[in-house]
């Protein structure tokens, strides 16, 4: 998977991951922004 756009959602992204390292979020945090980032990157497949 390529991340052409890197726009605020991925930005956001990589933020809650490091913040997960650091104990301040939980990987549902991470989860729900790395689908945010794959939806505005165009990279979002449903589960159907």
């Amino acid at each position: 998977m390529k991340w052409t756009k890197r726009g605020p959602k991925w930005k956001e992204a990589v933020e809650v991951c490091m913040a997960l390292i650091e104990g301040e979020r939980t990987p549902d945090d991470v989860r729900k922004a790395f689908e945010a980032a794959a939806e505005e990157e165009g990279l979002l497949r449903s589960s159907n």
